[in-house]
């Protein structure tokens, strides 16, 4: 018996093979699929990784995007009192504060309210395209359960089926198989954890583009009402 051992970014593959047997076209064919499983675990577990940090970026900037959109919002509802869209009761202020002084900036705020809005625009085909990589992998995972097919693991039996007749030690098959569906779990773990951060990530975005869009139509109506104000 010789000691085989395939070095593998996913883990080491290690099999002892009796050279003295010929390989059979069925044995060739359950290797082939056992290092395939391989590949394709690991090359899924770099997608997730990648697609992971992306949403993580993503998380970023609709934080810093929610950040923005506050003193936006406060500006609006002073202003919306000051033209009496609104009740003055949306102000945090008391009876001391009747008073109060107020400078809003115009320029500013416009400004703000744009560049807020473009930021959002440009986020938008980012979240698109991770959102419809997410749904199309989930959509894929509902319907085979695995990026794995499931005629590798057929083909990998067929070598226990007849293991008398193959060149590998059936016992060290045996135990690299195990491992590997141990590592595979980890993988599935990391897909599980993927899959809630892209929810939650999502639903973020949902929730700040409707805020967005509600602050954007705000500001319409308020410029509406100083363009009627008399000069």
């Amino acid at each position: 018996m010789k000691e085989i051992v395939k070095e593998h970014p996913l883990r080491p593959i290690i099999l002892r093979v009796d050279l003295q047997k010929p390989l059979l076209d069925f044995e060739k064919k359950g290797l082939e699929a056992h290092y395939l499983m391989h590949d394709q675990t690991w090359d899924m577990l770099q997608q997730l990784k990648a697609h992971y940090q992306a949403l993580e970026q993503l998380d970023f900037e609709i934080a810093e995007l929610d950040y923005l959109l506050l003193p936006i919002e406060q500006d609006l509802d002073i202003l919306e009192v000051f033209l009496k869209i609104k009740d003055p009761s949306v102000l945090p202020f008391d009876d001391k504060d009747d008073n109060a002084e107020i400078n809003i900036d115009l320029g500013e705020f416009y400004k703000g309210v744009a560049y807020h809005n473009q930021r959002l625009q440009d986020m938008h085909e980012d979240l698109e395209s991770e959102y419809d990589w997410f749904i199309k992998h989930f959509d894929m995972i509902y319907e085979k359960e695995s990026w794995i097919d499931e005629q590798l693991w057929d083909d990998i039996h067929q070598v226990y089926r007849n293991y008398l007749d193959a060149q590998v030690d059936i016992v060290t098959l045996d135990r690299d198989q195990e491992e590997f569906k141990g590592t595979l779990s980890e993988v599935h773990d990391y897909q599980d954890r993927y899959r809630e951060y892209g929810e939650s990530i999502f639903a973020a975005y949902n929730e700040l583009h409707k805020r967005s869009e509600e602050t954007y139509r705000r500001t319409e109506v308020v410029n509406q009402g100083l363009n009627k104000l008399p000069l």
